[in-house]
This record gives C-alpha cells, structure tokens and sequence, in this order.
C-alpha cells in the first residue's frame, strides 16, 4: 500500500504547524521569564527615559538618583522681607530627595507578570516607559530648625517689664515689645515651594511679640521680704572669693514672675562646660577637696536662707554631705550637676525681686517685692536634733615625711547629725503654727592620724 503525500498534505502542514506553534509559545514562556533572576527588570524597561532593564533595585535606584537627585537638591528656597532677600537656602539643606521605590516596584511588577498574556504582549512590546512622579521627601526636622535660624536672625527681643536694683535704689525698667517672623506661614510657603520642586521666594511676614509682663504689674513700692549674709573672707582662697562673686552677679537683679520657679544651678551654671568658674576647696563626700566651682555652694546657701526668710514656696533643696563652715546644720543648700538643685516658687501674686552682693567680706542676699503678710505676724527658725551619728575610730596611715615616731591628726574627726528645720509662726508675739521645712542628715567624718615613718 502507498502514501499519498498529496491526499495527506494538509494533515502533515498542521501537525508542523502545531509542532512550530508549540516550540514558539515555549520560547516565549522562556523569554517571558528573561532575565532568570528575580529581582532585575526586564528588558526595555524606562523610568522617565532612564533605561533600567537589566538592572536590579538598587542599580535602578542609583540610576536614576545620579539622572535626578543633584538638579533637585541645587534648587533654591530664598526668604525675603518686603522684597529685599534675606536668606538663601537650597533644597539639600532641607533634606529634599526622591523615593523611586515604588517606581521601580511598578517595574520589576511587569518584568515578572504572572499570566501568559501579559508574557506575550511583553515580547512584543517594543519598550515599556514609567512615567507616574516619584514620591518627594523632606525632612521636617531640617524644616523646624531652619525656621529657628531666620527667627535668630530676623527677630528683635521682647523684654519683660523688670524691676533693677542699682546703688541700693529700685527702679522698674520699662516693657520692649519684640518683633518677630510668622513662623508657621513662612513653613507653610515653604513646604509649597519644595513640594513644586521648583526655586521659589517666600515673603516673610512681620508680626509684633507683645510683653507678657508691662509695667502695671510693677505698680507698687517693693519692700524687703526676706535677707541674709554668710561671711566671705578671701585671703586664704582667692579663686573662691572669684567664684563666689561670679555666682553672686549671677543671680543679681533676677526678677522672678508670679508662679514662676527660679533653679539655682540652671542660673548659676557652675556644672556647665566654660562657666568661668574656678577651681577652689569644697567638700566632697565629708573631705576637702578641690573641684571647679568651689564657693557657689555659699552663695546658694546663702539665697536659701533669704528665700525661707521671704517665705517663698521650696520646691527641692538638697543639704551638704557633712557640715560646712558659713552656717549652722539644717540651714545649708548645694548645687551638683544636674541632679541637686535649689528651687524655690514666687507664691506670692507679684513680681520678686533677687539682690545679690559681696562687700566687706560679707556676701548678702536681699529679696523684695510686695509684702502681704499680716501686719504682727513674724516668724523664727529652730533646728531639732533627731540624732547623733559618731564618727568611725581614726584611720592610721604611714607617712614617710613625718618622723619616725611622731603621731599626727591630719584630720580631724566630726560628728555625724540628723537635723530637722522648723519655722515657728507667731501672731502678735503668740505662737500660732510650728511647720517644718527639711530634714537633713550629715555624715560623720572619720579623722586620719599620720604616723611618721622617716
């Protein structure tokens, strides 16, 4: 029996067909899957006329940063006041970029389509092109702190009314109103001008900061609440007698407003890099000693005693390690870093003011403002021994300077004490009220005896 190729003609072209249309689909299966890895774009692919095929994200990424991000970031922000330009800043300063990220999810998204159609049209398709706008990015922190900066610059200082306290007279120095820029709308014109990813200008806009505090809160006579002197001989330890005086101007002429709180060590500074203070004797944990900043605590005690005198409110106040030369147990205060501190509030409905001098080898802090405590009214102070804390035996340690021998006090031993400070009210010469204001605890001293080993 013969073939007939004629009679079969047709069947044998669609079974070739069928074989070239089944080896093609195959192909573009494959191709569809080009490149094999899965994390690169496929061929001729472009974001906004960057050609990324064949890259993977970071690749694609960093392409189009180099195309992108330097023409955004040279781009400039100017700050004018009536037309006149103040300030510059350019867009890197701000913090400003591009995210292509999702740009490039859109990207690997079509690289990897999961249906054979999409495949299909994919191999035919002659270039894929992303042109949807990357996300823009500045930041806010950069935002805020720039504003700040034009508000240095731009700003004139609004100036409480105060009173001054000058060669024993007291005067009120009058209110300032300040001038400022409007922050928040200078932001807002910003954000619009980045977010516009063109240069722009923002006309700043000047507003009036008006004084919380004018002259009509000062509308009395001040009198002397409350004063206090501690001795302040210098001979010995001149850089002390500098620190005490510097700590003194410090807080001189301070006007605190009604409930507001004044901090000592916030004021005076002296744990702070280039204070000024010098090194000068204190004492640490019982023992003498020298640190920066030696006297301050004196000037701190000092201002304590005025403010229990004025009867202002205490809101912290921290007594020595062992007790200290200038004042009685229970009536010392101290300052250390930012962890003991002497706050006191104004409770009363008007301004204080805080006087600070060194004369005559005697430091005084004088408090005023207006008195309205009852007329007979007076108080006293009185410190009660809770308890004695006695020191440890002598401590005994060779000295090879001292005689063979010879026994010598270094130092001497103190009592330990725990103290309480009590204000005894009186009416009309009465007693109406015992309050106690703090408790304190000294620690004793342990002595050292040297004993010569020469």
């Amino acid at each position: 029996m013969s073939f007939d190729l004629r009679k079969h003609r047709k069947i044998i072209i669609a079974v070739v067909a069928g074989i070239a249309l089944l080896t093609g689909l195959m192909f573009l299966w494959q191709v569809g899957d080009s490149p094999n890895e899965t994390d690169r774009i496929y061929t001729n692919v472009y974001i906004h006329g960057v050609a990324v095929g064949g890259m993977n994200p970071m690749e694609a990424n960093a392409a189009l940063m180099e195309r992108f991000q330097a023409g955004l970031e040279a781009r400039v922000v100017r700050y004018a006041v009536e037309g006149d330009v103040k300030y510059a800043f350019t867009f890197a300063e701000f913090g400003a970029r591009f995210d292509f990220a999702p740009l490039i999810d859109t990207a690997l998204a079509y690289s990897h389509a999961p249906s054979f159609g999409q495949r299909v049209t994919r191999v035919f398709r002659n270039t894929y092109e992303i042109t949807e706008s990357p996300i823009f990015i500045f930041s806010a922190e950069r935002l805020e702190s720039i504003m700040r900066e034009l508000s240095v610059g731009m700003d004139t200082p609004v100036q409480n009314a105060a009173f001054r306290e000058e060669n024993g007279e007291i005067s009120v120095v009058e209110e300032t109103v300040g001038q400022g820029i409007d922050t928040v709308l200078a932001a807002e014109a910003t954000q619009n001008i980045l977010q516009s990813l063109t240069d722009g200008i923002v006309e700043l806009q000047l507003i009036s900061i008006q004084p919380t505090y004018t002259t009509e809160h000062f509308n009395f006579t001040p009198t002397l609440l409350g004063t206090f002197e501690t001795p302040c001989a210098c001979a010995n330890d001149e850089a002390r007698c500098r620190n005490i005086i510097r700590a003194a101007g410090k807080i001189n002429n301070t006007v605190l407003y009604s409930g507001s709180v004044f901090s000592a060590g916030e004021l005076i500074g002296a744990h702070l890099p280039n204070s000024g203070y010098e090194p000068a004797v204190v004492m640490i944990r019982g023992e003498p000693a020298e640190d920066i900043g030696g006297g301050v605590c004196q000037v701190v005690t000092t201002l304590y005693n005025a403010v229990l005198r004025s009867e202002l409110q205490i809101i912290q106040r921290h007594n020595h390690s062992a007790r200290v030369s200038y004042v009685d147990i229970g009536y010392d205060a101290t300052v250390a870093g930012n962890y003991f501190d002497l706050k006191f509030k104004n409770n009363t409905d008007s301004p204080i003011l805080i006087t600070s001098r060194v004369d005559k080898n005697m430091l005084t802090v004088s408090i005023f403002g207006k008195d309205t405590r009852e007329d007979g009214r007076t108080v006293r102070f009185e410190v009660r021994q809770v308890e004695l804390l006695p020191p440890e035996p002598y401590r005994e340690v060779i000295d090879p300077t001292i005689p063979r021998g010879i026994r010598q006090v270094t130092l001497e031993s103190q009592m330990g004490y725990h103290v309480e400070l009590f204000k005894i009210v009186y009416m009309d010469g009465k007693e109406i009220d015992q309050i106690k204001i703090n408790s304190s605890v000294y620690k004793p001293l342990q002595g050292v005896i040297a004993i010569g080993a020469g």
